[in-house]
């Protein structure tokens, strides 16, 4: 009798074992999201993750040979999701890496929302193949949508979002400015690193959305400064041998011709040569932000310059302040604008402003007379 009870608990313990390991494990590993940076590869990817090469590819439909881009996404398979045939082209083997046999996984499981595992590192386009081509930039007009927008960019909606840094329950309105990625940044991970960075920037909105907002470092320290000019478009220049004061903008928004010819003289572009008309504009744009504050000229047009492509050589650039208010919150209102090339120089006494056909941004450690010191980017 007791022989046959000590029989009957072990039969009961093996099948109680036997439905235990039978289950796949309440701690299996769910499938994430990674964001490649700059020099990996698909095996150190695989490697990092404990995953084959194969199971990579197959996840996310590439092959072994398919190079991938900093700022594209990869999901990384779990430990338990089942193999996949890799796609035709790639190779077979299996690395030795992986740890478990997932052919166990039910294959209609669904894994939870992937998180972003890494961050793409900051960088700017330099041409090579491997990295995305910079954003352009998309002005909204009436009756746009985003789905509408993207589909002729042949972008996501997702990618706009993120590189603009909008959600996508987000109303876009007309005049809004929307960052649009480049070749090779099908997430907009890349583009919105810039946009951080401020090696671009978009236009600010009235209804700017708060994770915008949250995303831009300082950009509103100009607004404490900010007061309604007593004369709109009526400019104050005072420049080393030369000053002027006036309308620069005339009844129908137009920079007046006398005008360009009063602002080049300050700004020593003389004879047959003139300050751009669209820097002018600007111009007047920050003093009307500042109260019609005085604008203090250090540099307009020059022929020498530490840059080679120096835009002062074409009557597009400006070195300036405006006294009582900060360089910081100068720049930081001017990057603001579209398409311009904003300088800091935290070791002189003036911000640079310059119109162009994209946004970049810099910071020069330089002082007064010194070869430039640049902390990123490239100047002028």
């Amino acid at each position: 009798m007791m022989q046959r009870g000590w029989k009957l608990a072990l039969a009961g313990a093996l099948c109680l074992a036997g439905g235990v390991l039978g289950q796949p494990t309440a701690h299996a590993d769910e499938p994430r999201v990674h964001i490649v940076y700059k020099g990996q590869r698909l095996g150190s990817i695989a490697q990092r993750y404990n995953v084959s090469i194969d199971a990579l590819c197959a996840a996310n439909g590439i092959t072994r040979r398919t190079t991938i881009q900093p700022g594209q996404k990869l999901v990384i398979p779990s430990k338990t999701e089942p193999s996949k045939k890799p796609p035709e082209g790639s190779k077979s083997k299996t690395d030795s890496s992986e740890g478990t046999d997932s052919s166990k996984a039910p294959e209609s499981s669904k894994a939870p929302e992937p998180s972003e595992e890494t961050p793409p590192p900051s960088q700017e386009p330099d041409g090579r193949r491997s990295s995305p081509q910079p954003p352009r930039k998309h002005k909204v007009y009436k009756g746009q949508r985003l789905g509408s927008i993207a589909k002729r960019y042949n972008v996501s909606v997702e990618a706009i979002c993120q590189a603009s840094g909008i959600s996508l329950s987000e109303t876009i309105q007309p005049g809004d400015t929307l960052l649009i990625p480049g070749k090779g940044d099908e997430t907009g991970s890349y583009a919105r690193q810039l946009r951080l960075n401020g090696q671009v920037s978009v236009v600010e909105h009235p209804k700017e959305t708060t994770r915008a907002k949250a995303e831009r470092r300082s950009g509103d320290s100009w607004r404490k400064y900010q007061k309604a000019p007593w004369k709109r478009g009526y400019v104050t220049l005072i420049g080393f041998n030369e000053s002027w004061k006036g309308f620069v903008i005339g009844p129908e928004g137009a920079v007046l011709s006398r005008a360009r010819e009063e602002v080049s003289r300050v700004l020593a572009a003389t004879g047959d040569r003139r300050i751009q008309t669209r820097l002018i504009e600007l111009l007047a744009k920050v003093s009307d932000t500042f109260g019609g504050r005085p604008v203090r000229v250090v540099s307009g047009y020059r022929e020498r310059s530490y840059a080679a492509a120096s835009r002062h050589r074409t009557g597009s650039a400006l070195d300036f302040s405006i006294p009582g208010v900060p360089n910081e919150a100068v720049r930081d209102y001017i990057r603001g604008f579209d398409n311009v090339g904003v300088g800091y120089y935290p070791n002189s006494s003036f911000v640079h402003l310059d119109v162009r056909d994209f946004d970049t941004y810099w910071i020069d450690y330089s002082g007064p007379g010194e070869a430039p010191q640049y902390a990123h980017g490239s100047g002028e």
